[in-house]
């Protein structure tokens, strides 16, 4: 067994994918209590704003399902070898804002992976090293999952394992 580098709970993988989906359904229900309770607004508007308020709920139910289906599926385990750790930078707002992205992008020979971390698992992984990642593949409504991807992308990680060189020998 090697050094543990990070590790999280399935639900401390999924806690951001549960608020976001949260947040918006909560934002459904509160239009839809808008739809239902403001008597004093036009009959239009009422009933626009509860069509979107059900369109949001629907979603938030929709992915929050979709979420919990993942969380419930068995993770992957893979020895990669780190071939580059990369600070993505992605547009987080309106007004030029960036937020910055962890990625580990790894390799096993066969298959390419890149692995979106928290901030202090990307630190604690060295560049050349040898770790086995346990993860939880993206699946979506539609996802066939034939297992001959080349390139798997998640950033659904629960543990990242620093283990001995020769396991990453190709």
């Amino acid at each position: 067994m090697g050094t543990v580098v990070y590790s999280t709970s399935p639900l401390g993988t999924f806690m951001g994918t549960f608020l976001q989906m949260g947040f918006i359904f909560i934002l459904g229900l509160f239009g839809l209590g808008w739809a239902v309770f403001s008597r004093k607004q036009g009959k239009v508007s009422r009933i626009v704003g509860g069509i979107i308020g059900l369109f949001l709920c629907g979603i938030g139910v929709l992915v929050l399902g979709l979420t919990v289906l993942n969380m419930f599926t068995s993770t992957q385990t893979v020895t990669v070898l780190v071939n580059r750790k990369t600070v993505a930078q992605d547009n987080c707002g309106d007004n030029g804002q960036t937020c910055a992205r962890y990625v580990l992008e790894t390799g096993t020979g066969a298959k390419s992976y890149d692995f979106t971390v928290p901030q202090d698992a990307f630190k604690g992984v060295i560049k050349g090293g040898c770790y086995q990642v346990t993860y939880y593949p993206n699946k979506g409504l539609f996802a066939t999952n034939s297992g001959t991807d080349q390139y798997v992308a998640t950033s659904f990680v629960t543990l990242i394992m620093e283990q001995a060189p020769r396991s990453c020998n190709r």
